[in-house]
């Protein structure tokens, strides 16, 4: 039982990662010409969310479109960006 949840653990942790690493790149790509992660770094994930669906599509942002997962993804990143 012990080797199952490790495995489980170790899956867990490699899909957290490669999620991270895409909404890294989403950033990078679509952010970062603007933005430091950093700036974000601290702030509720949900209010993150609320502001990244509030700007796409306006301004500068015109042409950002993301899912309402990949916005809370994405602010879950940030929120833990350092």
């Amino acid at each position: 039982m012990k080797t199952g949840l490790k495995v489980l653990a170790v899956a867990a942790a490699i899909a957290f990662s490669g999620v991270a690493l895409a909404d890294k790149a989403k950033f990078e790509g679509a952010c970062a010409d603007c933005h430091e992660a950093s700036e974000f770094a601290g702030k509720p994930a949900a209010e993150l969310t609320k502001s990244i669906k509030d700007h796409m599509g306006k301004g500068k942002h015109k042409k950002l479109t993301l899912t309402d997962a990949e916005a809370a993804s994405l602010a879950a990143y940030l929120s833990t960006a350092k």
